[in-house]
C-alpha cells in the first residue's frame, strides 16, 4: 500500500499524460552529429533545469497532446501548455522505447526520443516503467544537464569539463571574435594531425561538412547546422539552416579558433544579414534572442568537442 501511494504521488506531480505526436520509428538516431542513440538505450537524469520550479524543461509532453487530470485548469487552456516532468524524477533512469519524427513545413523535421513513466512492479517486486509517454529533446536536455548519461557515456565529464577551461564564443553585431586554446607540450604538427582525426570522427556527413587543409598550419571546415531557431514572435517559430566556416590555426602548444557565419554574402538567411539582428546599441533584438543562444551553443559545442579530443 505504501509503495503504491508513493508512486502515485510521483505521477500526480506531473498531472500530464498523453500521446507523443509524429511518426514513430525504432531508430537509431545520431545526436551532436557523432553519438548514436538506439532503442533500448538507457538515459540517466540529472536535475530539472527550470529555474523557478526545478522541473525538467526538455523531457515533456508536447503542447496539444496533453490531458489534465487535476481539474486545476480548463482542458482547452491546459492542453496547449507544455509541461515537463517534475523534479521528483531527479536522478532516475529510463530506457528509450522508440523515437518520433515530427515533420513541419514551417519548422522542418525534429526527432524526439520517447520514454515511459509510471508505476509497475513485477512478481519479484522489481520496479518497471509504465505507459505514460514523455518526449525527450536529447541535445537540449544534455546541454541543460537534465540528461547526464546515456548508457556508459558520462556527459558530466569530457566536454562539460572543457567548457570551464577555454574561452567561449559570442555572437555579436561585429561578428565573432577568435579564441585561443593553450595546450601543454603538444607540437603544432601533432595538433594538426589530431584535428584531422577529430574531423573524421565527428562529422559523419562529409558532403555537408567540407574540409580544406594547409598542412600543419590551418584547417577550414565549411559546414551547416540544420534547424536553427531564428526567431520566435507572435506564437510563430522560424527555423533555418545556418552555414558556417570553422577556422583552426596551429602553432606549438596552441590553436586559434574562429567562426564565420552565413554564406559568401555573410547573410545568415537569404533575406537578413547579420547586423539586422541587432539594434543601434549592439544588443540582440528581442525576437532574435533564441538565435543568439542557438548560434553560440553551436559554436561552443564544436569547439569544446575539438578541445576535448586534443586534450585527451
Amino acid at each position: 500500500m505504501t509503495k503504491t501511494l508513493i508512486i502515485g504521488l510521483l505521477i500526480l506531480t506531473n498531472s500530464v499524460f498523453g500521446q507523443i505526436p509524429g511518426k514513430r520509428f525504432d531508430g537509431p538516431i545520431v545526436i551532436f552529429d557523432t553519438l548514436t542513440v538506439k532503442k533500448g538505450d538507457v538515459i540517466f537524469l540529472g536535475k530539472g533545469s527550470d529555474p523557478d520550479s526545478g522541473n525538467f524543461i526538455y523531457i515533456t509532453t508536447p503542447k496539444k497532446y496533453m490531458t489534465d487530470f487535476t481539474g486545476n485548469k480548463s482542458y482547452n487552456e491546459f492542453k496547449n501548455t507544455p509541461q515537463g516532468i517534475s523534479n521528483n524524477y531527479n536522478g532516475w533512469d529510463f530506457s528509450i522505447k522508440h523515437f518520433s519524427k515530427v515533420s513541419s513545413t514551417k519548422n522542418g523535421d525534429k526527432i524526439l526520443g520517447v520514454i515511459a513513466l509510471g508505476p509497475q512492479f513485477d512478481e519479484n517486486g522489481t520496479f518497471n516503467l509504465g505507459t505514460y509517454r514523455q518526449a525527450v529533446d536529447f541535445e537540449a536536455a544534455i546541454r541543460a544537464g537534465e540528461i547526464i548519461k546515456i548508457n556508459n557515456i558520462d556527459f558530466t565529464k569530457s566536454s562539460r569539463t572543457i567548457e570551464t577551461k577555454i574561452p567561449h564564443f559570442t555572437f555579436t553585431k561585429d561578428g565573432v571574435q577568435p579564441i585561443d586554446v593553450v595546450f601543454n607540450g603538444i607540437r603544432k604538427d601533432v595538433l594538426y594531425t589530431k584535428t584531422l582525426n577529430w574531423y573524421n570522427a565527428y562529422f559523419k556527413n562529409k558532403d555537408e561538412n567540407v574540409i580544406t587543409t594547409f598542412k600543419n598550419e590551418e584547417v577550414i571546415i565549411a559546414g551547416q547546422k540544420k534547424g536553427v531557431l531564428i526567431s520566435r514572435t507572435m506564437g510563430i517559430d522560424l527555423f533555418a539552416d545556418i552555414e558556417y566556416r570553422f577556422l583552426i590555426e596551429f602553432s606549438d602548444n596552441e590553436i586559434r579558433l574562429n567562426f564565420g557565419l552565413g554564406g559568401e554574402d555573410a547573410k545568415i538567411t537569404e533575406e537578413v544579414s547579420q547586423e539586422d539582428y541587432f539594434d543601434e546599441h549592439g544588443e540582440i533584438k528581442k525576437m532574435y534572442k533564441d538565435l543568439k543562444i542557438s548560434i553560440e551553443q553551436m559554436m561552443n559545442e564544436i569547439s569544446f568537442l575539438l578541445a576535448d579530443y586534443l586534450m585527451n
